[in-house]
């Protein structure tokens, strides 16, 4: 698991094969598929499937085999997986969630349009999926350069009363742990932390970055600028503070509950 969480899949994949077959269990074999799901070693998690015996194969290990193909952008191997999954079991939440999050990575409109589709029919009494699955259509118009509909589907989501997930980013700093939400202003050294980000912004511009503003997914007010809404993330806010507390910090560790959008990776 470890050598997984740290992008390393062949050696995941090699520890794996000198584990005692009478040993092997359910929980080892997702370990060893999720890192072959990061690794993008999608032969190798084809082999390691065959060779598990179908008492073995719970949901977590459809799932996992699911993300794999969805991380690959190979949507129709892991549409199968997702079908003979369900011969025999409920359909998955974070089956057809894996498959949307992809799609939406790679901008493919039409077939997060179809998923979000199929969540709706089978997941309709789940509130929190449904919200979840909306949030992923809009921001998938939104990087297509769409907006216009993105803000509609967003205001159709709010009208609807359902509730949407509040991005939150954790940081440990002197061992007490610190909140950021996005554009939060709300921390004693906000005024230091956004300086901070403009610092580290200019600096990024000497290197050639820029601001890849597809990511936002809403259109800018009238006193808002690309840069502006992108370093108010709660992610950067947390690495400002981290380095406005320790200088030359040996690691800067964040925790997020929601994926971190393209620009600040």
């Amino acid at each position: 698991n470890a050598y997984g969480l740290n992008g390393m899949g062949f050696e995941a994949v090699q520890l794996f094969q000198k584990v005692p077959t009478n040993i092997l269990d359910a929980c080892i074999y997702v370990c060893v598929l999720n890192a072959c799901s990061h690794a993008g070693l999608i032969n190798e998690a084809r082999q390691i499937f065959e060779m598990i015996p179908f008492n073995q194969r719970v949901e977590q290990i459809y799932t996992t085999m699911v993300d794999t193909f969805n991380r690959s952008y190979l949507f129709d191997e892991a549409q199968k997986f997702i079908d003979e999954f369900e011969k025999s079991h409920r359909p998955s939440i974070p089956m057809y969630m894996s498959m949307l999050s992809s799609a939406r990575n790679e901008k493919n409109g039409s077939l997060v349009q179809t998923i979000f589709d199929r969540i709706e029919s089978k997941f309709s009494d789940v509130e929190s999926c449904l919200t979840s699955a909306t949030v992923l259509l809009a921001n998938t118009h939104a990087l297509s350069g769409n907006k216009s509909l993105a803000s509609n589907i967003r205001m159709k989501l709010d009208q609807s009363g359902m509730k949407k997930v509040v991005g939150i980013s954790w940081t440990v700093v002197d061992g007490k742990v610190f909140k950021f939400r996005a554009h939060d202003r709300s921390h004693p050294f906000s005024t230091e932390i956004y300086a901070e980000l403009d610092r580290l912004r200019i600096e990024l511009m000497k290197y050639d970055y820029k601001p890849d503003d597809s990511w936002i997914t809403r259109p800018l007010k009238n006193d808002e600028t690309a840069e502006s809404v992108l370093c108010g993330h709660s992610e950067r806010l947390a690495i400002a503070f981290n380095l406005i507390q320790r200088p030359t910090p040996t690691r800067i560790q964040i925790v997020k509950n929601l994926r971190v959008c393209g620009d600040c990776r």
